[in-house]
This record gives C-alpha cells, sequence and structure tokens, in this order.
C-alpha cells in the first residue's frame, strides 16, 4: 500500500506513523514522498491544513530526535552493527566526523534538507556529543523548510491534478457535444438528400 493510500485511510495518526518510520530509515516510507502526499490530501480537503502540519511537523522533529539519542546512547557500537551498518559505513562515518567537528551547524542542516543524508547525520550528531539543544534548533530550523518545501510541493501537485480532472471532464463533454452535433448534421444531410431523391423520382 502507497504512503498516500495510508494517509487516507488512517488520517493524522497514520501521517504521524508514517514519518516516524520514514524518518527513521524504514525502507518504503519515504519522508518526502510522504509530506507530498500530505500536501495533495490537503489540496483534496481530505485532511485538514493546520493539524495535519503541525502533526507532519512533529513528526520529523520527533524521528530525527530518537536518532540523535541513539548514537547518543550507543555510540560507535552502532558502526560495528549490521543493522545500522546500512545507514552508516565506518569509512563514511570517519569522514563526517572529521568534517563535524568543524562544521557541526551546517552539516546538520544540510542532512535535514538533503535526501539520503539525514539518518547518518543524525545519529553522527548524537555520537559526537553534540548539545540536544543545539541540534534541536538547527534541526527545528530545517525541518520547517522541507515541510513547507514538500507540502507546498504536494498542495501544488494536487491543485494541478484536480485542474487536469476537470480539464478532461471539459473535453469529454466539448467530445460528446461534437459527436451529437455530428449525428445530428448527418442525419440531416441523409435527410435531405433522400428528400431530393423522392422529388426527382416524383416527377
Amino acid at each position: 500500500m502507497d504512503p498516500y493510500s495510508l494517509i487516507s485511510q488512517f488520517s493524522y495518526v497514520g501521517l504521524f506513523i508514517l514519518l516516524i518510520l520514514g524518518g527513521l530509515g524504514i525502507p518504503f516510507f519515504p519522508e518526502d514522498l510522504i509530506l507530498i502526499s500530505c500536501g495533495m490530501l490537503i489540496s483534496f480537503e481530505i485532511i485538514e491544513p493546520v493539524p495535519a502540519t503541525v502533526i507532519a511537523y512533529l513528526g520529523l522533529v520527533i524521528s530525527d530526535s530518537m536518532l540523535y539519542y541513539a548514537g547518543r546512547k550507543f555510540g560507535r557500537k552502532i558502526i560495528t552493527n549490521s543493522r545500522f551498518a546500512r545507514i552508516i559505513s565506518l569509512p563514511k562515518f570517519l569522514l563526517l566526523e572529521r568534517k563535524f567537528k568543524k562544521h557541526s551547524i551546517l552539516i546538520m542542516l544540510a542532512g535535514r534538507l538533503l535526501v539520503g543524508f539525514r539518518a547518518q547525520v543524525f545519529l553522527l550528531a548524537g555520537m559526537t556529543k553534540v548539545s540536544f539543544i543545539k541540534f534541536f534548533l538547527i534541526d527545528a530550523i530545517g525541518a520547517a523548510i522541507v515541510l513547507t518545501i514538500m507540502i507546498y510541493a504536494g498542495y501544488m501537485g494536487g491543485v494541478f491534478l484536480d485542474k487536469v480532472k476537470k480539464g478532461i471532464l471539459y473535453m469529454e463533454y466539448a467530445l460528446a457535444f461534437l459527436i451529437i452535433l455530428g449525428v445530428i448534421l448527418l442525419l440531416i444531410y441523409l435527410s435531405r438528400k433522400y428528400l431530393r431523391i423522392n422529388n426527382k423520382n416524383s416527377k
């Protein structure tokens, strides 16, 4: 089942759960696609914009914080764990760790904005003992930016699809009208032709 169907079925609770799962890097639940689907559902008036936006924002920040605390609690043990190796490999971790010490704010902000880079950065923030306040403030800003862009994109996509749907409906009406008009003109032509033939025969 795709994210759009799940959110439609379970509404706000489904939206929150999907964002937590997507934020934790679980496959089949891409975070950006869920936010775009949320925007489309808002445009279709299936969910309300204010509660949906608030819940989506909480889902982003909470899932990011969970990754941060996982990194802070388990530290480098995560690197040697096979389950986490898919998220962040040792070479990538060592490279990020060196850069992180000099550019932690920039990297954390980029981690929130770039797809496929988030889980690694949030885990690394916890591993390197970045203060939670610093992490939270940067993540809150990044999450707000991502949320705005993705939900707006989904909303505009929904509006576009609605216009396309209405356009197709108008085209169907126009086609039906042309077909009916064509049939009427054909009947008029055949009837006039029939009358001319009858007039000739009567003479």
